[in-house]
């Protein structure tokens, strides 16, 4: 109750960094998204490119986020942006990584009957392998989220108003209290879990609708 009372009282601050990270989530994610789906296309066609994007994704996934956020903010200054590239990058491996996946397990004879229908390349990717590997895209894609959503709070180390920032306070200080931390870690989490939630919900929906996807 004592950290529900904390909240409570200090809502005008935590609202703010709330949205600020619901913000640099959402554009993170939205971004890695797209950048994601493209580099796992290529690579689901190439080979060497597959492994030339997941050593480079892997290895970025490695860095801590101290060092990576300090070292883009020397490029981009403090606040918001070095953290959205940061995340950006750490998002790229999962969706990558299971966009090739996914477009690797679609059964070669359903690639073979629409492209014995007359379907170019690009009709069976958006058509055929695309709709069928949604599943598996969407399992990394949620996998993303639910990571950057955590490393998010280290972006307040650069400046980055967000849930980061009452755990630094308190960390910081001698007068820092539990609630204090609390009242970032707990956001956090409820933030995290809701994505989770929902991105599995559509994740079983697509799987559920995947037969009838190749059906058509």
């Amino acid at each position: 109750m004592s950290t529900l009372r904390y909240i409570l009282d200090n809502w005008d601050t935590l609202r703010p960094q709330v949205l600020t990270h619901l913000e640099i989530v959402a554009i993170s994610i939205l971004v890695a998204a797209v950048a994601g789906l493209a580099l796992g296309i290529l690579a689901a066609r190439s080979e060497r490119f597959a492994a030339l994007i997941l050593a480079v994704t892997g290895i970025i996934l490695t860095v801590p986020s101290f060092a990576l956020f300090g070292l883009l903010s020397i490029w981009f200054g403090l606040g918001n942006p070095p953290v959205v590239i940061g995340l950006i990058l750490y998002a790229l491996l999962p969706i990558v990584r299971n966009t090739r996946a996914g477009i690797l397990a679609v059964d070669s004879a359903v690639t073979e009957a629409a492209r014995g229908m007359g379907m170019s390349g690009q009709q069976v990717l958006t058509r055929v392998e695309l709709p069928l590997a949604l599943g598996v895209i969407l399992g990394g894609l949620r996998q993303a989220t639910v990571m950057i959503v955590a490393i998010a709070t280290v972006g307040a180390a650069v400046g980055a108003n967000d849930l980061g920032q009452p755990i630094f306070s308190a960390l910081s200080r001698d007068t820092g209290t539990l609630e204090q931390v609390l009242a970032g870690i707990i956001p956090v989490a409820i933030i995290g879990i809701f994505a989770d939630v929902v991105l599995a919900g559509v994740q079983r929906l697509l799987s559920k609708g995947r037969v009838a996807v190749a059906a058509t």
